[in-house]
């Protein structure tokens, strides 16, 4: 159970750089006001190029932040159900692009009202930037070309766009401020979205080393590379054939004890799991209800466990075999100290929260020109052959496959 909050910032700023848009190719760009919204005595708009722009974004998002490549990108997937019950892809993600593009609009009116402005010297990054990029990929047109927009669309829409959503994030969050982050806000986002397991994991390949006195052998850990990184795990070796099939039914026998009440949970994790986090964090691990413990197939079996309930089947998954309890969320756990490091964004997510349920107070005084808004799809949408490159150069960076 290694956090990958590094891994999602890692991500998050690859994607943010070189995401942008202008939209079908044959399709000309105009001025025309896709979205409307009055306050204040004053009219604030997205035009069909902002409107296509942001459409291109979050198609391009969506594919990296999935590892899914171009070769996805059919008439069959965009018509298939997705993971929100009776939607499509091609629904759900457009709904997706309506909030985020419903949220700009609402951020040009806040970030007017408040009497914000970007610093100059943000306003003059953008040209250096234009033609750096435009010579990295070989000239305006070559540029274009790859990503079906122009850098100048790129910095100068998306990325100012980008630029004052996060000053007014800034500046609404900072102390004192009107959506400032409190205690409390801190305690009901964790008890609204968080919840607890214990768990036990068997490697039906590998045993942990013990010491002469039976306590686990705790070693770094290591990249693809062999070199040691931050982060602590059990030493390990191979079962032998005879270990192998004794342990094909330990996770049964688990499960027996556990009926009759021989055993607690706690004894059985301290006496036979083989994952660090399981062991070394006997409370529970706490995690965002919405995001994936340990592994779909895992999430999946334990979503509707009630508190004290455990699971009454085991977990197969690949090698490994899982015996998962929901127990009661530790209190305030994201101020413990020895979980510190898996909460280090908390605060930030907590804010962020905020500050999106802020801005979606204002949607539905939007107004839609549902003509122009209908005649875009996802799947018609460009999408540049940069998720491939940017697929293959994950697949390296971490898991050392190249192809």
């Amino acid at each position: 159970m290694k956090n990958t909050n590094v891994l999602i910032k890692l991500i998050a700023a690859i994607l943010v750089v070189g995401l942008t848009a202008v939209l079908f190719a044959g399709c000309k760009q105009s001025q025309e006001v896709v979205m409307s919204f009055e306050k204040d005595g004053k009219t604030y708009t997205i035009t069909e190029e902002e409107f296509s722009l942001l459409m291109k974004v979050r198609k391009r998002l969506f594919f990296c932040n999935l590892l899914y490549t171009t070769s996805k990108d059919t008439a069959s997937f965009w018509s298939s159900a997705s993971s929100e019950e009776g939607k499509t892809n091609e629904q759900y993600y457009k709904g997706l692009v309506m909030d985020q593009v419903k949220a700009v609009l609402v951020e040009k009116y806040l970030f007017e009202s408040l009497g914000l402005t970007l610093s100059q010297d943000t306003l003059d990054s953008y040209k250096p930037s234009i033609k750096s990029a435009e010579k990295n990929y070989g000239g305006k047109g070559a540029y274009k070309q790859y990503f079906g927009y122009t850098a100048t669309a790129y910095y100068d829409i998306y990325e100012n766009m980008v630029d004052k959503s996060e000053e007014l994030l800034k500046h609404l969050t900072a102390e004192g401020a009107l959506l400032e982050v409190k205690d409390e806000d801190l305690d009901k986002y964790y008890k609204d979205h968080y919840v607890g397991y214990q768990y036990i994991v068997l490697d039906l390949k590998n045993k942990v080393v013990r010491d002469e006195e039976g306590n686990r052998v705790v070693v770094k850990e290591k990249d693809k590379d062999g070199k040691e990184v931050d982060g602590d795990s059990y030493k390990t070796e191979e079962l032998t054939k005879e270990e192998k099939e004794t342990k094909q039914t330990l996770a049964d026998s688990i499960l027996d004890v556990l009926s009759k009440g021989e055993k607690t949970f706690e004894e059985l994790i301290q006496e036979y799991s083989d994952e660090y986090y399981s062991v070394e964090y006997p409370e529970g691990w706490f995690v965002d209800k919405d995001s994936t413990f340990i592994n779909a197939t895992v999430t999946e079996k334990v979503k509707d466990l009630e508190i004290g309930q455990h699971t009454a089947k085991v977990i197969e998954s690949g090698d490994y075999r899982y015996i998962v309890k929901r127990v009661e969320l530790k209190e305030k756990v994201y101020d413990d100290d020895d979980y510190l490091e898996f909460f280090a964004d908390f605060e930030d997510t907590v804010e962020y929260d905020k500050y999106e349920t802020y801005v979606k107070s204002f949607f539905e005084d939007i107004q839609v020109v549902d003509e122009i808004v209908n005649s875009y799809t996802m799947e018609e949408t460009f999408l540049s052959p940069y998720v491939d490159e940017y697929y293959r150069n994950i697949l390296y960076y971490y898991y050392g496959i190249s192809f």
